[in-house]
């Protein structure tokens, strides 16, 4: 399945890590000391896509480091053709996933 993306579109992973400790500075985070989120934004992988490339979905506070966004797809796994063309998706197995219950 394919979607699309407003966000920043890079195609050298070391640009999106750059560009993620850039984001970092600009925060100035960790706020302060014990602070446990270093990265406010980060970036994804589009592995499914050929040539791979990496991605970050656009926030509105990021315009003034990163500039205007651009608007570009990328393939999710997940759905299968059956469930895009809008039929039933099917159980596997018996009909069921058995969950065990409480001690099993």
């Amino acid at each position: 399945m394919t979607q699309t993306i407003i966000g920043y579109q890079f195609f050298e992973k070391e640009i999106a890590i750059e560009v993620r400790s850039e984001l970092v500075s600009t925060k100035a985070l960790p706020k302060k000391e014990g602070d446990v989120t270093i990265y406010w934004q980060n970036y994804e992988e589009a592995a499914l896509d050929k040539p791979t490339f990496w991605y970050m979905r656009y926030d509105e506070s990021m315009i003034s480091t990163m500039g205007k966004p651009s608007e570009f797809k990328v393939t999710l796994p997940g759905e299968s053709e059956k469930e895009e063309e809008g039929e039933e998706p099917s159980l596997p197995g018996d009909g069921g996933i058995l969950i065990p219950s409480k001690g099993e």
